[in-house]
């Protein structure tokens, strides 16, 4: 073995060699059986070869000691690499590429069941489709387990999307746009299970019911693996109305509690895992407010204390949980700031210095964080914010078709929705491979670019660059001001 790890480019081969060996020796649980062993030893030379591909070989290597681990058995699963050896090579190139996959395999050794299922490398259907999988359960099934279920399937479903982007056979915008989905999935089930959970306890308010803003990229429907959910919590009715139930409580307690109940179903590690992490700090006064406030507070606030920032950040909120007649209300508020007058002067100089404020506290993680370097997408986002309130065009939540909306009414340049896509593309993907926002491996650098649309990494560079350029010239037309570019490829 020694001989094939020095051909293999592997340093330190007695050190390596003992490890490996280790594996076999008892050690390891899935391999404690003479069958397994005999299944490992068909496969190892094809795993290490593999392994030697990697970016960092030898941190591929202990992932892959990770999941090797958490096998309960292993003689089907090396049966099956060796039977088929493009399975081996999805395997290897998400323990080489993904640290957030790789990550999750380590956690979760089931998840190479995902690899098999070749419907895994499709992409999710609608919002419906998939929260109906996710509440899919049995007979007394209690809410514990729902947590569980819900937790294991969101998992499978997101890993087979970075799968997919890893696969290169998947554009980066169909992820993001299908990873929203699933949270907005996600978000439904959890809800109702919660309200449900709660009612037992406090009874329902009458004519009133909870609804839910998604905010930032969940409401813009296009997600990364890192995304966090922004949300509101609001409440339709009476705030003063008492549920009726076994312990009854005010209207605003009620949907407060209720709240809380719901991130915690989203957010709480269960045995399962965790799911997502949750920010409220969107609502109504921030911190400083209470989680879940009524229609019609939401409403006013508002119209009479809202910030510029605050109305900038509602066109990009819809509704991701309520009754239909709820959701076309929340929707009515929106329109409503949306049609405000505005001073284009003030508005932009409020901008300006929220901006200003991004750019002093949260600093770019590394040359490709596309989102907070100056000519990325937080500058797309200021953009096309002001562009709505000013001028109430392209009132929509979704990035691309406000751009789209705009770019027709003449109020961004032509070029600025590719750009847009662009910075999204890498962004997403970025977000799996290179989290730190630092370059990835020269190895992983190739995948990046072709999930990018360009032929190679330098290619990829330069464009970004004329991307970021094309953002900072409609920032000067939009604001009379000149942006220093840090950080250009």
């Amino acid at each position: 073995m020694r001989e094939q790890l020095a051909t293999l480019g592997f340093a330190d081969t007695e050190a390596l060699a003992a490890r490996i060996e280790g594996w076999t020796s008892g050690s390891t649980r899935a391999l404690r059986g003479p069958e397994a062993r005999a299944a490992f030893d068909a496969v190892r030379p094809a795993l290490l070869a593999a392994l030697a591909e990697a970016p960092d070989p030898m941190r591929a290597l202990l992932r892959w000691e990770q999941v090797l681990a958490n096998l309960p058995s292993a003689i089907n699963v090396f049966r099956l690499l060796e039977a088929r050896p493009a399975l081996l090579a999805i395997l290897m190139k998400v323990l080489a590429h993904a640290p957030a996959l790789a990550d999750e395999l380590a956690r979760r050794a089931d998840l190479i069941d995902i690899l098999i299922d070749r419907t895994a490398f499709d992409l999710p259907g609608s919002v419906e489709d998939i929260a109906t999988g996710l509440a899919r359960g049995e007979a007394g099934d209690d809410y514990q387990r729902l947590l569980d279920r819900v937790r294991l399937r969101v998992g499978e479903l997101r890993f087979a999307l970075g799968v997919q982007l890893v696969e290169g056979g998947r554009d980066p915008l169909d992820a993001a746009e299908a990873l929203a989905r699933v949270a907005e999935a996600a978000i439904t089930v959890l809800a109702d299970a919660a309200t449900r959970e709660f009612e037992a306890i406090h009874g329902r308010v009458p004519d009133s019911r909870m609804a839910i803003l998604g905010l930032g990229r969940l409401g813009g429907g296009a997600l990364t693996h890192a995304s966090d959910l922004d949300l509101v919590f609001l409440f339709s009715g009476d705030f003063a109305a008492e549920s009726a139930g076994p312990k009854p409580l005010g209207g605003t307690l009620y949907y407060n509690r209720l709240a809380q109940r719901v991130i915690a179903a989203l957010s709480v590690p269960t045995a399962a895992g965790a799911l997502y992490e949750v920010d409220v700090r969107l609502r109504p006064s921030g911190a400083q407010g209470p989680l879940a406030v009524s229609f019609e507070s939401f409403a006013r606030y508002q119209r009479e204390q809202a910030w510029t920032w605050e109305h900038m950040a509602l066109m990009r909120a819809r509704p991701v949980f309520g009754e239909a007649g709820d959701r076309a209300a929340l929707a009515g508020i929106i329109a409503s700031v949306a049609a405000q007058p505005r001073d284009p002067a003030k508005l932009c100089a409020d901008a300006l210095k929220m901006r200003g404020d991004i750019a002093q506290h949260k600093l770019p993680k590394g040359p490709l964080d596309v989102k907070l370097l100056r000519g990325g997408l937080v500058d797309v986002e200021f953009i096309v914010h002001v562009a709505q309130l000013r001028d109430r065009v392209g009132l929509k939540p979704d990035l691309r078709a406000a751009i789209a909306e705009l770019t027709a009414a003449g109020l961004v340049g032509q070029g600025f929705g590719t750009a847009h896509d662009l910075l999204t593309r890498l962004l997403v993907t970025v977000r799996l491979m290179a989290p730190d926002g630092g370059y990835p491996p020269p190895a992983s650098q190739p995948i990046v670019a072709r999930l990018c649309g360009q032929e190679d990494w330098a290619s990829l560079l330069g464009a970004v660059k004329a991307a970021r350029e094309v953002v900072a010239a409609q920032w000067a037309a939009t604001f009379g001001e000149t942006i220093a570019m840090e950080y250009l490829a």
